[in-house]
């Protein structure tokens, strides 16, 4: 069994996360970094404080915070999420003899099916776990959801697929195989969560999973 996380690993959110802070600081008549500057300070695990603090800024964490869980999964922005590179091949590949189960942290379940249905994902999964309840550390809510779903399962081979510390450290309490790829929001720092594979592109993990079929 495969569980895959969906924001970076099968959707490329960079134009989300960049317009969803954007917008909140134009609103505010605060200038936002450039793209890259912002991304790049993402992907490094910078805190929000910092990046506010870097952009100038006056709004409190706690008020960016707000506005970007009201903008983040409107229709908006969710169309500026795009697929990874050839990734139905990736997903063919591993459900040939896995099943899939997409496990994620969005807050509205009707628009995460909407957009599946959208983009054709919603027929590659066997299931879809999902929760947006305001817990810390998140690994514990995919620790719970995935724990939850596996009772009474006796195969243990399982896999999980994600680009940030929290799918690596849920992997790794729930003795699962742990997959990270760098196109997600985190860079060269997912390192640090040791992941037992880390790829530089969710296709590249075709590679792994032809060798184990």
């Amino acid at each position: 069994m495969i569980f895959w996380d969906l924001d970076g690993p099968i959707l490329d959110v960079k134009e989300k996360y960049y317009n969803v802070y954007k917008d909140i600081l134009l609103k505010n008549e605060d200038t936002p970094l450039p793209k890259n500057d912002y991304w790049e300070l993402k992907r490094s695990k910078t805190a929000i404080d910092d990046i506010l603090s870097k952009s100038n800024c006056r709004l409190s964490s706690e008020t960016f915070k707000k506005l970007w869980i009201e903008r983040i999964e409107t229709p908006k922005y969710l169309q500026l999420d795009s697929l990874q590179p050839d990734i139905f091949e990736v997903l063919t590949l591993c459900k040939q003899k896995n099943n899939m189960v997409m496990v994620t942290l969005r807050r509205s379940k009707d628009m995460l099916l909407k957009q599946l249905d959208q983009l054709n994902l919603i027929q590659v999964f066997d299931d879809i776990l999902s929760s947006g309840a305001d817990i810390k550390p998140h690994w514990e809510i995919k620790y719970r959801l995935i724990n939850e779903y596996l009772i009474g399962e006796e195969n243990k081979n399982h896999t999980i697929i994600g680009d940030t510390e929290t799918d690596i450290l849920t992997g790794k309490k729930l003795g699962l195989t742990t997959v990270g790829v760098l196109t997600g929001i985190r860079g060269e720092t997912l390192k640090l969560s040791k992941p037992d594979f880390l790829f530089k592109c969710t296709v590249d993990i075709k590679d792994y999973f032809q060798q184990e079929l």
